[in-house]
C-alpha cells in the first residue's frame, strides 16, 4: 500500500472495519470484503485499504481460505470499540430517549469521540448495563465478552418457546419492523408451527400471531428455558421508550 493510501486511512475507519469484524466474528457471519465495508459505510477499495493497515500493525491475519480474522490484540481493541459503541446506544436509549432504530447510527459517530475517562463515568452513569438496546453483549474494560447461549429464531423447533436475546441487524427499517411485531430483547416467543421447505415460522408474541419468514427469523438470537436459567439473569434491562 503507498504512502498516500495508508494516509487516507483514519482512525475511525479503522475502528470502524475493527468493529465490523468483531461483530460477523461472533456471530459467525462471513468476513468477506464486501460485508464489513457495508458495515463501515466505505466502498470496497477503502475498505481493502483498511484492512491492508489493519494487517500491517499486526491487528489482522488471514484464515487458510484467506478471510480476515483478527488478531488477540485485534480482538482487544475491537472489544473496545465495541463498548464504546455499546455504551453510547445505551446512553441514547436510555438517557436521551431515541428509538432503538436510529441509536445505532448515532453511536457510530459518537463512539470515535468518547475518552477512556469518559467511558468509565459513562458505565457508571448506565449503572454498567451488560447489553445494548439491542441485546448485544457489551464487551468488559478488559475486552472479555460474556458468551450468552443463544441460537437463531429459525433454527427453533416447532412447540418451542423461547426469549428473545439479541438482533443481529440493526438496520433502521428491520428494527422497525421487529418493533410493530412486539419482537424486542427479552420478548418471549411461542413457535407454533415451521412450514416446510423453507417456509415461514408462525409465531405467538404475546396475544398475537405473526407469519415469519425464515431470513427475518435468522437475525433473531434467541434463548431456550434451559439457557436462560443457566445465564443466571443479570441486568439487562431494556426500556422501550420512544420505540
Amino acid at each position: 500500500m503507498s504512502d498516500s493510501t495508508r494516509d487516507s486511512v483514519t482512525d475511525e475507519m479503522l475502528e470502524d472495519c475493527l468493529q465490523a469484524l468483531q461483530r460477523f466474528q461472533q456471530q459467525g457471519q462471513p468476513t468477506g470484503l464486501e460485508a464489513v465495508a457495508g458495515f463501515a459505510r466505505l466502498t470496497p477499495e477503502a475498505a481493502a485499504a483498511v484492512l491492508a493497515e489493519l494487517q500491517r500493525r499486526g491487528l489482522l491475519d488471514r484464515d487458510p481460505a484467506g478471510h480476515p480474522v483478527l488478531t488477540p490484540e485485534g480482538q482487544r481493541q475491537a472489544a473496545g470499540v465495541l463498548r464504546r459503541h455499546r455504551l453510547s446506544e445505551r446512553l441514547f436509549t436510555d438517557v436521551l430517549g431515541l428509538p432503538w432504530d436510529q441509536v445505532h447510527d448515532e453511536a457510530m459517530r459518537f463512539e470515535h469521540s468518547i475518552t477512556p475517562d469518559g467511558e468509565a463515568r459513562l458505565a457508571n452513569l448506565l449503572d454498567n448495563p451488560e447489553t445494548c438496546p439491542h441485546g448485544g453483549p457489551i464487551p468488559s474494560p478488559d475486552g472479555s465478552v460474556r458468551a450468552f447461549g443463544s441460537r437463531t429464531l429459525d433454527q427453533v423447533a416447532a412447540g418451542s418457546r423461547v426469549r428473545i436475546q439479541q438482533i443481529a441487524n440493526e438496520e433502521k427499517e428491520f428494527l422497525r419492523y421487529l418493533a410493530s411485531l412486539g419482537l424486542f430483547p427479552e420478548a418471549e416467543v411461542g413457535v407454533e408451527e415451521v412450514a416446510p421447505f423453507g417456509g415461514p415460522l408462525l409465531i405467538q408474541v404475546g396475544g398475537a400471531r405473526y407469519a415469519l419468514g425464515r431470513e427475518v427469523a435468522s437475525r433473531i438470537l434467541v434463548r431456550m428455558g434451559q439457557e436462560e436459567n443457566e445465564s443466571g439473569g443479570g441486568r439487562r434491562r431494556w426500556r422501550r421508550r420512544g420505540a
